[in-house]
């Protein structure tokens, strides 16, 4: 994963600082490594595993002149963060170089096949395999461009990718995934990861859409659908901040991360190798004992995979905050046992502890983690990444939503080695995945208005409840806290079936109650009789469910926020997106800093 920034001077002037500088606009799409690929005798890598002001100084950039050339910065989801993992990655011959951005899912597949070839695969980056592939139908006969045109139609994966060849100084750029711009002016041809970084060095832009293909050379932009389709694009305004260029144009990290859920859902979907989650599946399955643990936004994640694991594979695990499990659970820890570890940043400091403590007494530990630099990576026995992609706001949104989905992905898989699940069953969930983020990308402006008015009215208010119950009680926590680090408004989350033991006896005029519409039907009446009672107190009451669910329709004195039916499984995903733009919107409106809220970091020691 990435970011990708290739230009070509049509006049022949130098382009390498304009690389260096959109590469800097580009690191909140990764950090993790960066390079520059120049045609010069062969393709020359300028690359290591630092930011592009590094690569710049180390390799004297500053002296190196080209009128075209191909840069990226990474965030590791295959391959650790290393020299030789890092992008552009170039063929056997150093005739093409290629950098791309999302996760190709048949890599392992993909890699056997070029290495048994005799091609020397030097790192363990997915998209290096391109380059070889590319290279081997060269070899065969066919030009460039048909040769980049054949491997597309081998590769699965939700994955953008722009490729330099060295012999007619062009390139050739695909979309299957994460979206590219090309930015065109008098003399500059740009394709970027994101429209910000186009900025003060083209004028007029254009998006490339998902199957797609530009070709780019020095007599212009020619488009063109994986078929050969020739596509007409209208060139747009580049009309951007310049204050938000290094947020793509958006006011807040937080805003850009939770825009970028549905993307990364499927980045999510493609970065989990088959194998690795197959594996992951037999050490759930043939545990004597499961310990789920995690702190924060990643221990609610793991109360909702508790849900998945219990329904789906008919496993029981015990969640327990990554704090409390030194304290009163690791003495009943032994071999047999396994642990599942959740970290955003792998390097959360109770996690660590209690891995440490358990591996000691002989458990497996399965590391789920966005960073597989991590040190939990590095302890577990067996890790999976998140592929969120980076999440710079400390309010962790993009990285909840994924961790659900990883865990989904673990029980469904789990449940088909159990034979709970059949291979037709786990086929069609997975393919469900893939609508429901492409309906969710076409519904999250809808989501964001319907939250105005409500964050307006919670505003005014001074403590409130976020209440839900099943499946989806653990998002009223995660709900509570976001507005605790996002908007610092006192909110608590409730079990929908506890609101009657206590706390319901502070409701009035000037709190706030959230209502989390259950999935479990038994349960929805109840919580009807719950709103009743809010709005019979005049406290100020916000329903967030189903525009499907015909009742709430029905409510009257509520705001209401609705969204699009999905199923079970993946509803605490979809719901969880309204209340993420809640607190947003509060963090907003009481002038919050939303990116940065006091006394809190992203990783916690």
């Amino acid at each position: 994963m990435g970011g990708i920034y290739a230009a070509l001077s049509i006049k022949k002037n130098n382009v390498i600082p304009y690389i260096v500088k959109g590469l800097k606009l580009l690191e909140f799409r990764g950090f993790s490594g960066s390079g520059i690929a120049i045609p010069i005798d062969g393709i020359v890598v300028y690359k290591d595993v630092y930011r592009i002001d590094y690569v710049y100084e180390r390799y004297g950039l500053d002296k190196v002149f080209s009128w075209i050339a191909l840069g990226h910065t990474r965030y590791a989801t295959h391959g650790k963060p290393h020299i030789e993992n890092t992008q552009p990655h170039v063929d056997c011959g150093s005739r093409v170089a290629v950098a791309g951005d999302g996760a190709i899912a048949n890599y392992e597949v993909l890699k056997d096949e070029v290495v048994l070839k005799g091609h020397r695969v030097v790192s363990r980056c997915d998209f290096e395999i391109i380059a070889h592939m590319i290279e081997e139908n060269i070899g065969k006969g066919y030009d460039f461009v048909s040769a980049f045109r054949k491997v597309l139609k081998d590769i699965d994966g939700f994955y953008s990718v722009v490729v330099l060849d060295l012999e007619q100084k062009m390139f050739t750029a695909y979309v299957r995934g994460p979206p590219l711009y090309v930015g065109i002016s008098d003399d500059f041809i740009v394709i970027s990861s994101g429209r910000g970084a186009l900025y003060s060095v083209v004028d007029k832009y254009f998006k490339l859409d998902r199957g797609e293909i530009a070709i780019v050379n020095q007599n212009g932009v020619h488009v063109e659908t994986i078929e050969g389709k020739v596509v007409s694009k209208e060139l747009k305004v580049l009309d951007i901040d310049s204050k938000y260029v290094d947020r793509d144009g958006y006011p807040h990290h937080m805003l850009r991360e939770i825009y970028e859920i549905p993307e990364a859902i499927l980045r999510t979907l493609y970065s989990v190798q088959e194998k690795y989650l197959s594996f992951a599946s037999r050490v759930i399955v043939d545990a004597e004992k499961i310990f789920m643990i995690g702190n924060g936004t990643s221990l609610h994640a793991a109360y909702i995979g508790s849900y998945y694991l219990s329904e789906l594979a008919g496993v029981t695990p015990i969640v327990v905050s990554a704090a409390e499990f030194p304290l009163y659970h690791v003495d009943n820890v032994a071999p047999g046992t396994v642990v599942i570890a959740i970290s955003q940043s792998g390097e959360t400091g109770d996690v660590l502890t209690s891995v440490f403590e358990a591996k000691l007494r002989g458990a497996t530990i399965l590391g789920l983690t966005n960073y597989i630099g991590s040190r939990l990576a590095n302890l577990s026995n067996l890790y999976l990444p998140i592929g969120a992609g980076p999440e710079l706001a400390i309010p962790a949104t993009k990285t909840f939503t994924s961790t659900l989905l990883l865990l989904y992905l673990i029980a469904l898989r789990a449940g088909k080695t159990s034979k709970r699940i059949d291979d037709k069953e786990y086929r069609d969930r997975v393919d469900e995945i893939k609508k429901f983020s492409l309906e969710l990308e076409k519904n999250m402006e809808i989501i964001e208005k319907q939250t105005e008015e409500p964050a307006k009215s919670i505003a005014n208010c001074r403590s409130g409840y976020i209440v839900s119950r099943g499946l989806t009680y653990p998002l009223a926590l995660e709900g509570a806290l976001k507005f605790k680090e996002t908007a610092y408004i006192h909110a608590e989350g409730v079990e929908a079936g506890e609101f009657k033991h206590g706390p319901q006896t502070i409701i009035e005029k000037g709190m706030f109650t959230i209502f989390i519409m259950p999935i479990e039907k038994q349960a929805l009446q109840d919580t009807y009789n719950l709103i009743s009672m809010a709005i019979e107190k005049e406290a100020t009451t916000t329903v967030i469910g189903f525009e499907t669910t015909t009742k709430i329709h029905e409510l009257s004195n509520v705001q209401k926020v609705l969204i699009p039916f999905t199923s079970r499984y993946l509803a605490p995903i979809a719901l969880a997106i309204p209340l993420q733009f809640l607190a947003y919107k509060l963090g907003v409106i009481l002038n919050r800093p939303i990116d940065s809220p006091r006394y809190l970091s992203k990783t916690v020691h």
